[in-house]
């Protein structure tokens, strides 16, 4: 059953990236590898925001798991996008 701290963290999670798509699609920017970037910033901001200080709960560790791959995806993406701006026939 999850905790209440746990469904705030969902609700949080859920609701940034929704309106990071909507931002991004009304302004017309919407790209695969700047929804990943800005959602992995998103996603470890609320990580932070939304841990308790004072005692480090048991799903934590999970999380740090998703938050080595989130950075490692973003890592990845911004990786093949510097190499798009220097060597735009490299890559499609």
């Amino acid at each position: 059953m999850p905790t209440p701290r746990r469904l705030r963290f969902i609700h949080t999670q859920v609701a940034l990236l929704l309106g990071l798509l909507l931002a991004l699609t009304v302004v017309g920017a919407f790209s695969p590898g700047l929804f990943v970037l800005l959602g992995v910033i998103g996603f470890v901001t609320a990580i932070e925001l939304l841990t308790p200080v004072e005692v480090r709960p048991r799903w934590y560790g999970r999380v740090e798991v998703l938050v080595t791959l989130a950075l490692v995806t973003a890592a990845a993406v911004a990786g093949v996008r510097t190499l798009q701006l220097f060597e735009p026939s490299l890559l499609p």
